[in-house]
């Protein structure tokens, strides 16, 4: 049991030594560049121009209206599951 604990305070050591060299050892900090040659320095560039304003599409159409007839075959269609169209397989003509 002595041993388990020395090992458990072993390695809480290693972590915490770890844990201390690295905060010496600055990772989070950037590495600083070695003093280059000075450059000309270039004129700023020029301002670019604001796009005009895009215009504005119509408002959409509005929805026509059904008439009352229609929408009960579209209720009655939705309720039974017949609201989708199968594709026509491939080879055959399109059926009017």
């Amino acid at each position: 049991m002595f041993r388990k604990v020395l090992w458990i305070a072993a390695a809480c050591v290693a972590v915490l030594v770890a844990l201390a060299v690295s905060r010496t050892l600055n990772f989070d900090k950037p590495v600083e560049k070695a003093a280059e040659p000075a450059a000309p320095v270039a004129a700023p560039p020029q301002p670019v121009p604001e796009p005009k304003a895009a215009e504005v599409p119509p408002p959409p159409a509005p929805p026509v209206e059904k008439t009352p007839e229609q929408q009960q075959i579209d209720d009655d269609a939705a309720a039974t599951g017949m609201t989708t169209v199968e594709p026509d397989p491939p080879g055959e003509a399109p059926r009017d």
